[in-house]
């Protein structure tokens, strides 16, 4: 079957400063770092695909007030007004109605902040990833912001799903138990492309076999990161990780569609970007 996706685009959400290991376990504790939040729209066929919200927009004003202030300490946030969905949508000429479905690879709150710009789009998410949000265990609560999630509609997938040709949801847990990464397949100019969200921070964590530094189960974050490696070395796809900095520059952002990055495949794009 004929894949529907016509286009991608990598939208800009800000940045967090966030504890290193937290990203890459074991790395620079007490040591701060700068992440990008990523949103990827796709174009389909059948209209707009959204993978990921970003933040609350509230916290460009007010993060403390928007997230409380134990999380907005833990994970300092720095949006700017044009970082805001609509206005990375309106760089390509478009509204948040023009999104037809939202896609999240799962309902932390630097992944589902924004849902409520759409609330015109059908809202996916993996079944046990709206579970867990709704009822976390204890501490794996914190990166949960109910109010990101409470009030919206939501079609639960249930493992693996070809959602639309050429858009497959993979079901990666781990990160947390119901995370899902997003796998297009046939993009005109740019072949296959993984979109890990955080089964796979960085690139460097794929050089180094190393998990999410925030894992609800370590060994099914270890299995889905190598489940992700394996079919983009089958496929030639191009792995867009969740965190990671460095690659996040190296991409090119809307208004300009996603390219491939000198090198291609995953583990040339390594070599190129090389965060060790």
């Amino acid at each position: 079957m004929k894949s529907s996706i016509t286009s991608v685009h990598l939208l800009d959400g800000g940045v967090l400063d966030v504890e290193s290991s937290v990203v890459v376990p074991g790395s620079g504790f007490g040591r701060r770092i700068a992440v990008p939040v990523q949103m990827f729209l796709v174009g389909t066929t059948s209209g707009y695909v959204l993978v990921d919200t970003g933040n609350d927009p509230g916290v460009i004003d007010d993060p403390v007030g928007t997230w409380g202030a134990d999380l907005a300490a833990a994970s300092r946030p720095r949006m700017q007004p044009h970082q805001h969905p609509a206005r990375q949508l309106a760089l390509l000429g478009l509204a948040p109605r023009d999104v037809r479905a939202v896609v999240y690879t799962h309902l932390h709150h630097d992944h589902a902040g924004g849902g409520r710009v759409f609330p015109h789009a059908v809202h996916v998410v993996q079944r046990a990833e709206h579970r867990w949000a709704t009822s976390p265990d204890g501490h794996a609560g914190t990166a949960y912001v109910p109010a990101d999630f409470t009030a919206t509609t939501w079609t639960l997938a249930d493992g693996d799903w070809h959602m639309l040709p050429g858009l497959q949801l993979m079901m990666t847990p781990g990160h947390t138990p119901g995370h899902q990464s997003v796998v297009l397949w046939d993009v005109p100019d740019l072949g296959n492309v993984i979109l890990a969200g955080d089964a796979i921070n960085t690139v460097g964590c794929i050089d180094d076999g190393l998990p999410p530094g925030i894992a609800t189960d370590t060994l099914a974050a270890v299995h889905s990161m190598h489940r992700l490696t394996a079919l983009a070395d089958a496929t030639d796809a191009l792995v867009v990780t969740g965190h990671d900095m460095t690659q996040f520059e190296a991409l090119p952002k809307a208004p300009d569609p996603l390219r491939r990055p000198t090198g291609g495949p995953v583990h040339q794009a390594r070599k190129m970007l090389d965060l060790r």
